[in-house]
């Protein structure tokens, strides 16, 4: 959300820069070499388990990674599993190569944290459909709660994997890559304080997409629908389509003076329900005009416009 002052001057116009810790977990080899056929379309089931390539009484023997195949003892305890997976996306490498994303639960980031806190110096199994994909080494607490599934994949099958990862207990998978179109109709708008790291007290919701990244909102509202005097649809600096909006003179006030006292804190923009942008307070804002950003087609732009304006 772009917001600008009187005279056109900006006082408040930047995306909060992420820096998330990404789990050192990654899995180098092919989808043949996990068992996954290209042509699956079913649930993919995923587990962590502590691993050790020296016999542990108690553990199970299977065979290590492909191609060598080596044998390994890992753990019966589970450590994380498909429960522990708030959402799985479609994404890509640091090289643009297609992966998988995976957002863990809250309850599934503790679980990592503890381990790896407790188990530095030791090995991970990660195994996919029952078969050992990949056996890194535990070298530091991992606290991000996010990690990308790196292997030989297309678009159509590192979906197919996420599909397949989302798949909970009800047996329906969670959609995934895909954003919902934003229909004519009334749409809800909300502008909440955010953190990215845990507020007691707030609610965890997913960040904006691709990343997804965790993200903890207040559950008061500073502005809503009801603060929008206007709004309309237009085109940001960069050309891309977006919402511009001009506040009612009441809304003007409770931005100025959510702005003055959290400087520095960041915002989520919410629609519908589900975080669009997370820009950063860089001043106070008395201009009571702004930009809603996001992945936007003109027609949604349009749409979003006018059902704001329906309170």
């Amino acid at each position: 959300m772009t917001i600008r002052g009187e005279h056109g001057k900006r006082h408040f116009c930047s995306y909060a820069v992420l820096s998330f810790v990404v789990l050192a977990i990654i899995f180098t080899t092919a989808l043949t070499a996990a068992g996954l056929s290209g042509d699956q379309t079913r649930k993919h089931t995923l587990e962590l388990r502590l691993a050790s390539h020296e016999k542990m009484e108690g553990w199970e023997k299977v065979p290590g990674p492909q191609p060598q195949n080596i044998p390994l003892w890992i753990s019966p305890e589970i450590a994380l599993s498909n429960r522990d997976i708030a959402h799985a996306y479609v994404d890509r490498t640091s090289e643009g190569k297609p992966c998988v994303g995976i957002v863990l639960t809250e309850d599934g980031s503790l679980k990592l944290a503890r381990l790896t806190k407790s188990h530095i110096g030791e090995n991970l199994a990660i195994i996919l459909d029952g078969r050992v994909a990949s056996v890194p080494k535990i070298m530091a607490e991992i606290t991000g709660g996010r990690a990308q599934i790196p292997g030989l994949f297309t678009e159509e099958s590192a979906g197919r994997l996420a599909k397949g990862l989302s798949v909970v207990q009800t047996g329906k998978p969670e959609s995934v890559g895909v954003r919902n179109k934003f229909e004519p109709g009334k749409h809800k708008f909300e502008l909440r304080l955010a953190s990215y790291q845990k507020v007691e007290g707030w609610e965890r919701v997913l960040g904006p997409k691709p990343q997804n990244a965790p993200l903890w909102v207040s559950p008061e509202v500073a502005l809503s629908n009801r603060d929008v005097a206007r709004a309309w649809p237009t085109q940001s600096s960069e050309g891309k389509p977006c919402v511009g909006v001009l506040l009612t003179e009441d809304g003007a006030l409770k931005l100025a003076r959510l702005t003055k006292s959290h400087f520095g804190k960041i915002v989520a923009v919410i629609l519908d329900g589900r975080v669009d942008s997370v820009p950063k307070i860089m001043d106070e804002i008395t201009g009571g005009q702004g930009m809603i950003h996001g992945n936007f087609t003109e027609e949604e732009t349009r749409s979003i416009a006018k059902g704001i304006m329906m309170k």
